[in-house]
């Protein structure tokens, strides 16, 4: 394929996630002329509607996934040291029941095994029977057989996403928001680009980082690409009205897994995996999923139960997870990027990932960037601190 080296930009991403961003930061940082759109605002999306977590993924542990919490817990590691400002290392605690669906010592043994995936950097330890009122004040003590702990960090997954755009825009990247693709269509080698906001531009390679939209904009681009069958999963949150005393992980009254957690001196709850079908900009908690994540508080905090009166907030985001056939826990939560062209691509399409492993991806979609134009120059993201959060673009 040829590539023609008279456009206005190398690289054109679309949508302003923490995936877009952090491509956009790469790309900028490497040399290349890029320009990023987002049709609302930076971070508007599911990357300020998750469960504002830097982990691993404790979870994943029990789809045997060991090289995707490896990825997740190295990834940690440096976003600790880059963004020391926005990402913090937490202790995390485990209540365990007479009746919960996985006893201690299958929790100690996944807890070991993520201290050796981390390196050493995830210690965890078991909280003597003394100390649960002083730890955890409030919680349920009914039936409580044992208390562990870990290590893993936590964020503001906005103001994080926030600052790869600032410093993508440091590197020379130009950000444009309130603007969304009207039209992209591919002839004698580069795309040739219609923006809502009455501009046209070109570029030479598209990518497509628009998170739940990412299939219905493929609708926009001539020709159509290739596709990845998904489903879109919805996680719902609910921030109460009550003060949180620690980073908690447990299981929800069905057996699945749920936080809660300190956010902004209250308790953000949650997630929830319900099917999503509709317009990913019109999702909002179901009836169901409120009463199942205020039923799951109430159960850990009898003390100082919650009714609908006392949510002074509720966010949804969506998971964009590979249609495998089976349910929602066991879909890969891998990045799948999808391009027209392994060899030398012109469109890349970027499907599902974690917040945690963003820069990560991104490296991977800069590789693949290679292929067709040359890097000006060789710059690792790892190098490259965030700006603090009182830096806005």
């Amino acid at each position: 394929m040829l590539i023609l080296a008279d456009t206005d930009y190398d690289i054109l991403i679309i949508g302003g996630g923490i995936y877009g961003c952090g491509i956009a930061q790469a790309a900028a940082a490497s040399g290349y002329a890029t320009r990023l759109i987002e049709k609302n605002r930076i971070a508007s999306g599911t990357s300020s509607q998750s469960s504002k977590l830097i982990h691993g993924g404790l979870r994943y542990l029990e789809q045997a996934n060991l090289k995707l919490v490896h990825e997740g817990l190295s990834e940690r590691e440096h976003l600790l040291r880059l963004a020391p400002e926005l990402v913090h290392r937490e202790w995390f605690y485990i209540p365990v029941y007479e009746n919960s669906k996985r006893p201690p010592w299958m929790i100690a043994a996944g807890l070991l095994l993520y201290w050796l995936l981390s390196g050493g950097s995830s210690r965890f330890k078991r909280v003597s029977r003394q100390q649960w009122d002083n730890v955890l004040p409030g919680l349920n003590k009914q039936g409580l057989n044992a208390l562990l702990a870990y290590e893993d960090a936590a964020t503001d997954d906005a103001a994080l996403t926030q600052a790869v755009a600032t410093s993508a825009q440091d590197h020379g990247c130009e950000i444009s928001e309130v603007c969304a693709l009207k039209k992209a269509t591919y002839e004698n080698a580069h795309w040739s680009v219609q923006l809502s906001n009455g501009e046209a531009l070109t570029a030479k390679i598209l990518v497509n980082a628009s998170g739940a939209w990412v299939n219905r904009l493929c609708k926009r681009i001539k020709p159509e690409p290739q596709q990845q069958s998904v489903r879109l999963v919805q996680g719902s949150h609910l921030i109460l009205n009550r003060r949180c005393p620690g980073f908690i992980y447990t299981e929800s009254l069905d057996g699945r897994v749920m936080f809660f957690r300190p956010w902004q001196g209250k308790t953000l709850a949650g997630t929830t995996e319900t099917p999503y079908s509709g317009d990913p900009s019109l999702i909002k908690p179901t009836a169901d999923e409120i009463a199942h994540i205020l039923d799951t508080y109430n159960h850990y905090f009898p003390a100082s139960p919650c009714k609908k009166t006392d949510i002074i907030g509720t966010y949804c985001g969506l998971r964009v997870l590979p249609e495998n056939g089976g349910g929602a826990f066991s879909a890969s939560r891998e990045t799948v990027l999808l391009c027209d062209d392994q060899d030398k691509p012109a469109y890349i399409a970027v499907y599902g990932g974690k917040l945690t492993t963003y820069r990560k991806e991104s490296e991977k979609v800069l590789k693949l960037i290679s292929k067709s134009i040359k890097a000006p120059h060789n710059m690792d993201t790892k190098q490259i601190p965030l700006p603090p959060a009182d830096r806005h673009q």
